[in-house]
């Protein structure tokens, strides 16, 4: 679940904190992306319908494994590994 707050910001939630800051994640480079888009000045394309469908089919539902893992744990995995490098105190 994603929450667009108008003056309070994005909300997410999920079965899991790795799952809530995947969405997180990925809303935020969304945006990223649109505003690099939109700042080219060029009118936006919308992709096809039948592209939306099969995309959303594919990697929507969240339930895509690797590894018997959901990618979200592995995302979430990956920036604990870097906060332990960078920042180790986090943990205390």
């Amino acid at each position: 679940t994603v929450l667009l707050m108008a003056n309070h910001g994005a909300l997410t939630l999920g079965d899991t904190v790795a799952e809530a800051y995947d969405r997180l994640y990925y809303l935020e480079r969304v945006a990223q992306v649109q505003l690099y888009a939109m700042w080219t000045g060029r009118p936006l394309r919308k992709l096809p319908e039948p592209i939306i469908e099969k995309t959303y089919k594919t990697y929507g539902n969240n339930k895509m494994l690797y590894g018997g893992r959901k990618n979200a744990e592995w995302h979430f995995d990956a920036l604990k590994r870097i906060l332990d490098r960078k920042e180790p105190d986090y943990a205390h």
